[in-house]
């Protein structure tokens, strides 16, 4: 014990020496430095009681070290009241070194937590969350029992459209059977339109055979009595010879042409790119329009997918009806295309006698044509076959003329059926 007390006094007096033992001086500092010390160690206790009642309360770790603060400031006053007569300073210095690193590390965690102690909701801010919450409690309330009241309003109206639906599908058995009925009723007439089909490929094939054949006998036996008895006709004779030839000629254009339009939509060839500008080249070599007659091709045509054939057929009668319509010494036909974003637009524009407007639907139409010495071949299906194949691929044709002028046909194509590769 003496070793203990000469190591920590240091052979120092004591600090009551320094009062010169003064009682008044000496009780002074007795009593200040207890009462201190005493309630330094009830603010720990208080603090613990505190922490432990209000499990809630953030930040609990500085709580603990404000009271390891405030416990070790009352020590040091505790000891201040001890060096009055036991000058243990050695101890008393350790004592205050270790409140001073407590002090320290106190300070150093107390600072960043200033901010989110000042973030923490202030006791007006509370109320008014409290307040928000007791309204919000009773707009529940009140949802709530709206949301009775619809509950029974859906059952009510769930038991209505059960109701409903049940008699819905008996209504719907009944359109079932119905469908049925009208599927083998299209069975049927989807039977029928194939017999008469097939009896129209048989007429077709009757058409292009057994008539033709005939015709073919007439124009040859004409030809041999104009070649053979040409010195035994009058001018007359050989004129009506010429007539019957060209009425042969005239009815087997019509006979093809009637082919060709009833084939349309009927019978298909299978789509293919085809690269317009060759396809024009060709159709004029087998034109072959005399050399007063200049096609011109204005502007590069493009690659379309369709059916070659039908393609090939709308070009060669707009451009044989513009070569036959043409009365001037040098004939113009003008071929172009403009591109419409959704479509292409193709024009075929010729500068021949002209149409006028009241003709310009009827030219369109089968069987339909315009009283004209030149055209005494036409068989008025050219156009109506134009139209048609047209149609088929959803576009449109139409005409803009004026009489003396020429005239020029638009036609449509939509590129989205032109490029379903």
């Amino acid at each position: 014990m003496n070793f203990f007390y000469n190591f920590f006094s240091g052979n120092f007096i004591p600090h009551g020496h320094c009062y010169l033992w003064k009682p008044e001086l000496v009780s002074l500092h007795i009593f200040s430095d207890s009462v201190i010390a005493l309630c330094y160690y009830s603010i720990p206790l208080t603090l613990i009681y505190f922490v432990r009642k209000r499990e809630d309360v953030p930040f609990k770790s500085i709580f603990l070290l404000f009271g390891a603060f405030i416990v070790s400031c009352g020590t040091t006053h505790i000891m201040e009241v001890w060096t009055l007569w036991y000058p243990v300073y050695w101890l008393s210095g350790a004592i205050k070194a270790f409140t001073a690193i407590i002090s320290f590390y106190t300070a150093l965690t107390l600072i960043p937590l200033v901010p989110q102690a000042l973030a923490l909701p202030s006791p007006a801010q509370l109320e008014v969350a409290n307040k928000a919450l007791q309204e919000e409690n009773t707009e529940r309330k009140r949802v709530e029992q709206e949301l009775r009241e619809y509950k029974e309003r859906l059952e009510e109206l769930v038991n209505q459209r059960t109701a409903e639906l049940a008699k819905a599908n008996e209504h719907l058995q009944q359109e079932i059977i119905q469908r049925q009925q009208s599927q083998e009723k299209m069975g049927r007439l989807f039977k029928q339109i194939e017999s008469a089909n097939k009896e129209l490929n048989d007429f077709a094939y009757v058409v292009s055979h057994d008539l033709k054949a005939p015709l073919r006998g007439i124009a040859s036996l004409s030809e041999w009595l104009l070649a053979d008895y040409a010195d035994k006709f009058d001018e007359q004779g050989r004129e009506f010879v010429h007539l019957l030839i060209n009425r042969v000629q005239r009815m087997q254009n019509l006979i093809d042409g009637i082919l060709k339009y009833s084939k349309v939509g009927r019978i298909q060839e299978e789509s293919r790119q085809v690269n317009l500008d060759k396809l024009i080249t060709d159709v004029i070599d087998i034109l072959n329009p005399g050399e007063n007659i200049h096609i011109e091709i204005a502007h590069s045509l493009p690659v379309v997918y369709c059916e070659k054939t039908r393609i090939e057929q709308v070009f060669q009668n707009l451009l044989s009806n513009a070569i036959k319509f043409i009365d001037k010494s040098q004939g113009q036909i003008i071929i172009d295309c403009l591109d419409k974003k959704d479509y292409w637009q193709f024009s075929v524009a010729d500068n021949g006698l002209g149409i006028e407007q009241q003709y310009f639907e009827k030219i369109f139409q089968i069987f339909q044509k315009l009283s004209s010495s030149k055209d005494s071949d036409s068989t008025g299906i050219g156009l109506a076959l134009v139209k048609k194949i047209v149609e088929l691929y959803d576009g449109k044709v139409w005409v803009e003329s004026e009489l003396g002028q020429g005239s020029t046909f638009f036609f449509t194509l939509k590129k989205q059926q032109t490029n379903l590769m």
